[in-house]
């Protein structure tokens, strides 16, 4: 029997040199992502409950649990709209799970941090949608430094940035994991106001061998982020 494997977004490591500020930020950022990874990967393998679609009709949200963010409900209903899929170039498909990305992050410190994400699975496309809570806007583009391309959306100040995701294999004989490198993961961060603030951020993966489309990012960006509480807002 061979392995499983299934690709997932591996998030940025903080940049080497950087001050103790900088690299809270980057724990931040790679605390949230590292949650999604694992859930990402239940999810590949069927292993989480929630969301069916045994009648082969689209998922709907699961419902929250005690350990998700608050703000986990409005961003999975603002992400799990009818034409997502069509959004994410995948028309044919139905969205097949529709969950949190996770919980709060306890760090070493005793401090804890919302993962407010919403992810969802439609074919061979997973797309994630996080509220940076804790993260400015300026801040996180200058984490992401020379990685990152300025863009905007909707008149907002907004960059693009790519990573790797991590290709992780279960056997189906003795239940145990093995990773590898992946394929490409590529971000969207949005200022929530039009002159920085907070900011939310779009992460599209594939479970194939084909390249993310930039052009989906965008096209859900434009429809999904107006929608959203704390949209606007920021100076």
């Amino acid at each position: 029997m061979t392995d499983q494997t299934h690709e997932l977004v591996e998030t940025a490591t903080p940049a080497a040199g950087k001050d103790s500020t900088w690299s809270a930020g980057g724990q931040v950022v790679a605390a949230l992502a590292l949650g999604a990874v694992i859930m990402a990967g239940l999810w590949g393998l069927n292993m989480v409950g929630g969301s069916s679609t045994a009648s082969g009709k689209p998922a709907t949200c699961a419902p929250p649990k005690a350990t998700d963010s608050p703000e986990y409900p409005a961003l999975c209903a603002a992400l799990n709209r009818p034409d997502l899929p069509a959004l994410l170039g995948t028309p044919t498909e139905h969205v097949s799970e529709a969950q949190s990305g996770g919980g709060p992050i306890t760090f070493a410190d005793g401090t804890k941090h919302d993962d407010a994400s919403a992810e969802i699975q439609a074919g061979p496309i997973n797309v994630r949608l996080t509220d940076n809570q804790e993260l400015p806007f300026t801040d996180y583009t200058t984490f992401l430094g020379p990685k990152s391309e300025s863009t905007s959306v909707l008149g907002h100040p907004a960059v693009t940035y790519s990573d790797h995701t991590t290709a992780i294999g279960f056997s189906l004989n003795g239940g145990h994991a093995t990773t590898s490198p992946g394929g490409i993961a590529r971000h969207l961060v949005v200022a929530k106001g039009t002159q920085g603030g907070g900011s939310f951020e779009l992460t599209i993966w594939r479970q194939d061998d084909q390249t993310p489309d930039d052009a989906a990012l965008f096209r859900t960006a434009v429809l999904v982020l107006p929608s959203l509480q704390g949209w606007g807002t920021g100076s």
